[in-house]
């Protein structure tokens, strides 16, 4: 859709992360900014949530790709989750929306501010890709139908991601200088820690590296609690699945690793390593921010 064709009328669409398929997407026009550049093409402001692990959006191939699609100037703000959280409802208070908003707003938000949100089906007509889409994944059409009217747009984002996502992974580099193997077993996994500890992966010549960077034990995405599968407890750490509520079956039997001997053993082995220096020992306590933090770096040393 133009951007020339919306400007003039307050316009935001958001797609609400209601299931593990969707992801969040936005769209709607601002007056502080100039509608066009010298060159006549019309400007579009998008506002991005990342996180700040993430490649900065204006340095990814698409974008330029997407700039030629429309035939137009893209500005791209970026904001972190954290920054986001702390703004979101004094930019909305004072009708700050940008053109297009990827991953800003939900439903809650669409019923709060109902005059900064474009009806969509108005356009379907001139949307044959959304058209499709709906056609095709008829649960993704579900999620944004509000009586025959669409205020958000939702994305799949394909089988690929319809599974658990949350992994465990390990840096090969420092394993292959240090001549070390892909541990298999905790105690593998701790002596290759200790290894990390003290011998210098980097290779910097400064004992600075984190071992074993985990966030806090929370029962959602990014859970170190992803370790309960190495006893045989298979979870499913992704949206509101059962796992982040505790439950488990085993031999036909819904059970509750909350109170599981495993989880004990889980909490007992992360605490080991905190006491031997192998994770950071505000892990448990610190925010994502402080999580964050310490898996940024000057870009050249791991």
């Amino acid at each position: 859709m133009r951007h020339s064709s919306l400007r003039g009328v307050k316009l935001a669409v958001a797609a609400v992360a209601a299931a593990a398929m969707m992801m969040p997407l936005a769209a709607c026009g601002g007056d502080d900014h100039p509608a066009t550049a010298d060159d006549g093409k019309p400007i579009v402001y998008i506002t991005v949530r990342r996180n700040v692990t993430d490649v900065h959006v204006k340095d990814m191939p698409f974008t330029q790709e997407l700039e030629a699609a429309c035939d137009c100037h893209i500005e791209w703000e970026e904001i972190t989750d954290n920054a986001w959280g702390q703004q979101k409802n004094a930019k909305m208070v004072a009708g700050d929306f940008p053109d297009v908003g990827l991953s800003l707003f939900d439903l809650n938000d669409v019923s709060q501010y109902p005059d900064n949100f474009l009806d969509f089906s108005e356009y379907m007509d001139q949307l044959p890709n959304v058209k499709k889409f709906f056609e095709e994944r008829p649960t993704a059409e579900k999620m944004v139908n509000d009586e025959g009217h669409y205020y958000l747009l939702p994305s799949d984002r394909g089988k690929g991601y319809r599974v658990s996502a949350t992994h465990m992974f390990i840096n090969k580099t420092w394993l292959d200088k240090l001549g070390l193997e892909m541990p298999t077993t905790w105690d593998e996994l701790e002596t290759v820690l200790k290894a990390f500890k003290d011998g210098d992966p980097n290779g910097n010549g400064k004992a600075d590296e984190i071992p074993m960077n985990i966030r806090d034990l929370g029962f959602g995405l990014w859970s170190p609690l992803v370790l309960l599968n190495s006893t045989g407890i298979v979870t499913n750490f992704m949206g509101n699945s059962a796992s982040t509520q505790g439950y488990y079956v085993e031999d036909g039997q819904v059970k509750s690793y909350y109170a599981a001997d495993e989880m004990k053993d889980v909490v007992t082995f992360y605490n080991k390593l905190m006491s031997e220096g192998l994770i950071p020992k505000d892990t448990f306590t610190r925010d994502d921010s402080q999580y964050a933090s310490q898996t940024q770096n000057d870009g050249k040393t791991a």
